[in-house]
């Protein structure tokens, strides 16, 4: 089994900051090995139950619950909820503009405790993702999530969170046009949409 580790999960995501994304990356062989079973049965549920690539990435957290309740593992100190929902928000983090400089990053977990991201806007979409390249081949992997990606706006990036921050177009001080410089004329799945930098401002204390 081979987990692609090349493979992050871009979710755009609004706040009162403007428009801001969620960076997701893949789960370790060891953290799937041991969640391997519920993992696999959230996937088929997703696909059996008709819900596939159009629903799956908003109700694939909501499924990890129910079944987890269902065979009694989801509660306690090693429950899935736990164990595995939180490793999958640890792996993620919120990037977001700051007025004057640029794009910064917070812990995912950070961002949902001060309110900055309601975790029901991105937690399913990340489990859905966790499935998908946990389980597949990379190559099966890449092609469903970009199926995924054309219905739901979301991205995956080979890029780690460092160099995908540096492929964000510029923003421009507040008092200018609105406008922003982008680095790239170029759309592609590591540029992002035109950022409106007058929402800008730092992550609340």
């Amino acid at each position: 089994m081979k987990i692609s580790r090349k493979m992050n999960l871009i979710i755009p995501v609004e706040t009162e900051m403007g428009t801001a994304y969620v960076h997701a990356t893949p789960i370790s062989k060891e953290v799937y090995r041991e969640h391997f079973f519920i993992l696999g049965k959230v996937f088929s549920a997703i696909f059996t139950e008709g819900f596939g690539a159009a629903a799956g990435p908003r109700m694939a957290y909501l499924m990890l619950e129910r079944i987890s309740i269902e065979q009694k593992i989801w509660e306690g100190e090693h429950g899935v909820s736990n164990t595995l929902v939180n490793e999958i928000i640890r792996l993620s983090n919120l990037v977001y503009p700051v007025e004057g400089k640029g794009w910064e990053t917070k812990p995912l977990e950070v961002a949902i405790e001060r309110e900055i991201v309601d975790v029901e806007d991105v937690i399913n979409e990340i489990v859905f993702f966790t499935c998908v390249s946990s389980i597949n081949k990379p190559g099966q992997a890449t092609e469903l999530m970009n199926m995924v990606n054309g219905m739901w706006n979301s991205q995956i990036s080979s890029l780690t969170i460092t160099d995908w921050m540096r492929s964000l177009p510029t923003l421009k001080p507040a008092d200018s046009s609105g406008e922003t410089e982008s680095t790239s004329s170029a759309k592609s799945s590591t540029t992002q949409p035109e950022q409106d930098s007058a929402k800008s401002g730092p992550i609340p204390e």
